[in-house]
């Protein structure tokens, strides 16, 4: 199910109030920990002011629900996987992040940031491929597969990053990770370093912030953020050069047959 909070916002001046309702204030300010003081700074930034309007130009003419359960109704052909469920909300915020997957309602649901596509059709089908993989993965272990263990995680960003790549070719490494292209080398000139970190450790989740998030203690681990997205990245690459295989042939397999 594709829920658009957007259909009734046409202009810069229906997001105030937008940014202010309840809905976007539990979907977004609150899971993403994102201080409201933000909305002003972001009105009044070009930058932002034109992607809004990239955002409203480019999507004018579309049902943007029906556009995005046609595209998951793609990905299931592809891939010979029939989802149960999902739910998909689909928000204006302020340029901070790209998807996610949070807890509303007591339900899973993934929330996706318009602005972050740029109204560019690529970036909304690398963003959905990417998010698709997580829906897949989720309903065949059945278990928290973003905390699980950093084993885990590398393999469930992994697949998701190779997943856009086979859905949108041609790219750089960098844009399907959702990283600066400066990560991507170090990682790639800094392995070992990257797997002396986390050695005896995979099968934890003590690492998961050095390795996931936005805001970690670069300057302690030594480690770029949103490190482990690039590893995954490089190691499910890897695995399906070595096998000659696609997504569609590992989407099901248990994180440890590929990190083997």
């Amino acid at each position: 199910m594709i829920y658009n909070t957007c259909n009734n916002i046409s202009e810069l001046n229906d997001l105030k109030d937008y940014f202010n309702s309840e809905l976007i204030n539990d979907l977004y300010f609150k899971p993403k920990k994102v201080n409201k003081d933000l909305i002003d700074e972001k009105l009044n930034n070009s930058n932002y002011i034109e992607k809004f309007n990239n955002i409203i130009n480019n999507y004018k003419d579309y049902d943007i629900e029906k556009l995005i359960s046609e595209k998951i109704s793609n990905f299931e052909k592809n891939t010979s996987f029939k989802l149960d469920s999902y739910k998909i909300y689909v928000i204006i915020g302020l340029d901070t992040t790209t998807i996610y997957s949070i807890k509303y309602k007591d339900e899973d649901v993934t929330v996706l940031l318009l602005e972050s596509t740029n109204g560019n059709m690529d970036n909304l089908d690398m963003l959905l491929a990417h998010e698709f993989t997580h829906f897949v993965r989720r309903q065949i272990f059945k278990r928290d597969i973003f905390e699980n263990s950093i084993g885990e995680r590398f393999i469930v960003e992994g697949i998701g990053c190779n997943y856009s790549r086979e859905i949108v070719p041609n790219k750089e490494d960098y844009e399907y990770c959702i990283v600066n292209k400066d990560t991507v080398e170090w990682v790639k000139n800094n392995i070992d370093k990257v797997e002396e970190h986390m050695y005896g450790k995979m099968d934890t989740n003590e690492l998961m912030s050095d390795y996931f998030y936005m805001f970690a203690d670069t300057e302690k681990t030594g480690l770029p953020a949103r490190t482990g997205y690039v590893y995954g990245y490089l190691k499910v690459k890897e695995y399906l050069e070595n096998n000659n295989l696609r997504i569609k042939d590992i989407i099901d397999k248990d994180w440890k047959d590929i990190l083997n």
